[in-house]
């Protein structure tokens, strides 16, 4: 973060620095500053762009940080391991207030940190949503599907006494009774099942993310590591489905 701040605002400033030092060394020499000062004034105003810019971003940022660690946090896993690592917010606005330089470097150092979990929870979430939605309908289809619920219910329906001579009916039977055994709850159980799968398959990511940056692999291993975890391979800590 520091490196690329260094290559937009801040380099803009030192361009700045530099047309004024030209325009001291020509007012020096009895020359005209007039060309060096209007290089200057427009370093400061394209200064002035980039960190508008900058506060913007880092706004944006902060707001959705903020929104996906809520959402995590009180919605999504609230018991979960996985946690945020410091405020970035709260730890940029430190490094623009702080007045020594050791405090702004310590507050920048928390930035990094912030940023990099919440980079990891973001892009972990992202790609978490479709692995866990494919996990679910397979897991919907095999317990609801059509195909699953003739099968069982003809199997049931001839150990039992009370048989049902209508396949059609026999099947209805069943389905009632598979969606009964959550009455009153069908919805908090399935909307549970589904943030599970998430939290599960998040946390599984967010792991390979950090173990990536630990191992400090570069941007096209990382991706190819993380395409080798492909929807219905990724492993979570327990099957997202729960038991049934």
């Amino acid at each position: 973060m520091a490196a690329r701040s260094a290559t937009a605002w801040h380099t803009r400033l030192l361009q700045a620095e530099e047309a004024l030092a030209r325009a001291r060394e020509a007012i020096g020499k009895g020359e005209s500053p007039d060309e060096a000062l209007a290089d200057a004034r427009r370093q400061i105003d394209r200064a002035k762009l980039d960190m508008h810019a900058a506060d913007q971003i880092g706004d944006t940022f902060g707001q959705l940080d903020q929104l996906v660690w809520n959402a995590w946090n009180k919605k999504i896993a609230p018991d979960s391991a996985l946690a945020r690592e410091g405020n970035f917010a709260q730890s940029l606005a430190r490094v623009l207030s702080e007045g020594d330089d050791q405090s702004r470097a310590r507050a920048l150092d928390e930035v990094e940190r912030s940023l990099a979990s919440s980079r990891r929870i973001m892009a972990a979430l992202i790609a978490a949503i479709a692995q866990a939605s494919e996990r679910f309908a397979s897991r919907h289809v095999m317990r609801y599907g059509v195909d699953t619920i003739e099968r069982v219910a003809q199997a049931e329906n001839g150990r039992t006494n009370a048989r049902v001579s209508n396949p059609d009916a026999a099947a209805w039977r069943k389905y009632k009774e598979l969606m009964g055994e959550t009455a009153g709850a069908a919805e908090a159980n399935i909307e549970a099942e589904i943030l599970r799968a998430v939290a599960e398959f998040t946390e599984s990511l967010a792991g390979t993310f950090a173990s990536a940056e630990r191992d400090n692999l570069s941007q096209s291993q990382l991706q190819s590591k993380v395409q080798g975890q492909v929807p219905g391979q990724v492993q979570g800590p327990r099957d997202a489905g729960g038991s049934q």
